[in-house]
């Protein structure tokens, strides 16, 4: 059966500074997973959409 995933992303709110930091938390039963991306101007939200699901899928 596989693990129900909770994921709760947030990014930086405006003004930031010279880089935009996003993160994300995964949970999987009892393991938290920290996903973090930062980059100088602003991060892209689909990348880091990409990377939480594709980590999400090696944590379940």
């Amino acid at each position: 059966m596989p693990a129900q995933i909770t994921r709760y992303a947030y990014d930086e709110a405006e003004p930031y500074g010279p880089e935009q930091v996003r993160q994300a938390y995964v949970q999987a039963g009892d393991v938290i997973g920290l996903v973090v991306q930062s980059r100088k101007g602003t991060a892209a939200a689909v990348p880091f959409q990409q990377t939480v699901t594709l980590q999400s899928e090696l944590l379940a």
